[in-house]
């Protein structure tokens, strides 16, 4: 099968399927050894439709695709954290074998990278060379601002410059910055964001900010680099109903002082 053919049935680019091959997932031929012009690759149909049907035997819905929940396209795991070569192929292995199955499908991407897994389990296929992953493995800033905290990459940003995250040397995946998921969960179990804690209220996040500068309640203030705007705020869950109730009180006084 030649490169153009293979890469349409699996959807993958001209390079990325090359690195897929070179990872002993596709049997390949190529070269002047192989009386092949430079450049040229012609990869084994049988090995390219057999991750073409270990995909597609899974009847797995058509579904709604938003990059902030708990499913992650294979496309942009690649981007994110997997790579596209021997974390790809660890993930296309696994597929094959039945270790690994799918969740869903989008038409956002073609071919094999539409497919939809539950994050956490790409995240375990995340190359990290020379250093030892613990099991909860890790999560790039998108991931644990979003999906774990309910805020905006940059505040994590925020949280490793002040070392209320850690940021281990060597772990970092293609373009993805990553933080150990186990210290973002612990993170997300002792406080909440104010902007977060805010919508829950029905309240404006200046409205909530105003109350919390005014009463003079303890605060975490995260400084968000490079940005010009004022710092992130998170409070401990402990205080969370105290807080919101009082905050309710406070605003509906000067809604009614207001009118």
């Amino acid at each position: 099968m030649s490169r153009p053919e293979a890469k349409r049935v699996l959807g993958l680019t001209n390079c990325t399927i090359v690195k897929v091959a070179a990872a002993g997932i596709i049997r390949y031929a190529q070269g002047p050894e192989r009386n092949l012009p430079i450049g040229v690759f012609f990869f084994l149909r049988e090995d390219v439709m057999k991750m073409k049907h270990a995909f597609e035997k899974h009847a797995v819905p058509l579904m709604a695709y938003s990059e902030t929940g708990e499913l992650i396209a294979l496309r942009h795991a690649m981007k994110n954290y997997l790579g596209r070569d021997s974390g790809l192929a660890a993930v296309t292995k696994a597929v094959v074998d039945g270790t690994l199955t799918p969740v869903g499908y989008t038409k956002r991407f073609r071919g094999i990278t539409g497919y939809l897994f539950l994050a956490d389990d790409l995240r375990k296929y995340r190359p990290v060379p020379d250093v030892k992953a613990p099991p909860e493995g890790f999560l790039n800033y998108r991931e644990a601002a979003s999906i774990r905290i309910g805020v905006k990459a940059p505040v994590i940003r925020g949280m490793v410059a002040q070392d209320l995250l850690s940021a281990p040397a060597g772990y970092r995946a293609g373009v993805s910055k990553l933080v150990p998921a186990a210290e973002v969960q612990q993170f997300a179990g002792r406080y909440v964001a104010a902007t977060v804690l805010a919508k829950r209220l029905n309240l404006s996040s200046w409205s909530f900010t105003r109350y919390l500068k005014e009463s003079g309640k303890p605060a975490l203030a995260v400084p968000i680099p490079q940005e010009r705007r004022r710092p992130a705020c998170f409070l401990l869950k402990t205080f969370v109903a105290h807080y919101s109730s009082e905050a309710l009180r406070r605003c509906k006084t000067r809604r009614s002082s207001a009118n």
